[in-house]
């Protein structure tokens, strides 16, 4: 009954803080102007807006988020972290209008470590919850180990969406603190913030995994009697002392081995960790 509560009503999901970095350098709007419709940066924008709309829709604590765009020097595009959905959209809108915006970021080169390094800065801040930092780029560029060992050492999982193709520094950095790295074309933005990274940011699953592991050790002491008089009794012939061990060294073994079972798939217990 508790799996089956924590699945259906998302019981245990945790408090999430998400730094979302979009790249703003030239290559994303190429041959039109700064963030015109059609081109990656206003893909990435909508995106984001998206992401929000479901934030402040389906979940009774919203994540927070803060906005940054980078090339070759990072801008904050909105004001601190923030739940309110409609707030930092509107902040958004007005940073991506001011003229000067677009020449403060340096448009020609993109700077993959001082992106990252950004959101860690901001998330030290956050004292409460998980922190998530997204990406979003459709170039590639080196990442410094310096940066990947910070974001470890602050719990930060650094996820990245890449446009086009593959950057091997980003995957290395989403691999080595625990986040996700996904490739596409400008038609997947919305879908993987919606689907994928709000789905994993906000997912309940390992406290799901925790109860139906303790469910299924419930379950082997519950079946010692049936187990030992049907199966090995009855069926296999086995005498009354035999049998009796055997059925207690099943349930004991899978209440020694269930634990570790659930701490590889939750990667935790959720109590210790929601993240």
């Amino acid at each position: 009954m508790t799996t089956l509560l924590f699945g259906f009503l998302g019981v245990g999901r945790p408090l999430v803080n998400v730094a979302i970095a979009l790249n703003l350098s030239n290559s994303t709007y190429e041959n039109a102007s700064f963030n015109a419709p059609g081109t990656i940066m206003a893909g990435q924008v909508t995106a984001v807006e998206s992401y929000l709309d479901q934030n402040s829709s389906i979940l009774r604590r919203p994540n927070q988020v803060q906005v940054f765009g980078f090339a070759g020097v990072v801008r904050g595009l909105t004001s601190g972290f923030k739940t309110n959905g409609q707030e930092v959209k509107q902040e958004l809108t007005q940073s991506l209008q001011n003229p000067n915006l677009e020449n403060q970021i340096v448009p020609g080169t993109t700077d993959l470590t001082r992106a990252i390094n950004a959101g860690i800065e901001a998330l030290r801040g956050v004292e409460k919850g998980c922190r998530e930092i997204l990406l979003v780029t459709d170039g590639q560029g080196a990442v410094s180990p310096e940066v990947i060992a910070s974001a470890i050492a602050n719990r930060i999982r650094v996820n990245s969406m890449v446009v086009g193709a593959e950057a091997d520094a980003l995957q290395t950095t989403a691999s080595g603190t625990g986040g996700i790295y996904l490739t596409g074309d400008i038609n997947n933005l919305q879908t993987f913030f919606t689907d994928r990274f709000f789905n994993r940011f906000n997912s309940n699953l390992n406290w799901i995994i925790f109860w139906a592991g303790l469910t299924w050790i419930a379950l082997m002491w519950l079946l010692v009697m049936p187990i030992d008089r049907w199966l090995f009794q009855d069926l296999l012939r086995m005498p009354m002392n035999l049998s009796g061990r055997l059925a207690l060294s099943n349930a004991l073994f899978w209440t020694t081995a269930t634990p570790f079972i659930i701490w590889r798939l939750a990667e935790g217990l959720p109590f210790l960790s929601q993240c």
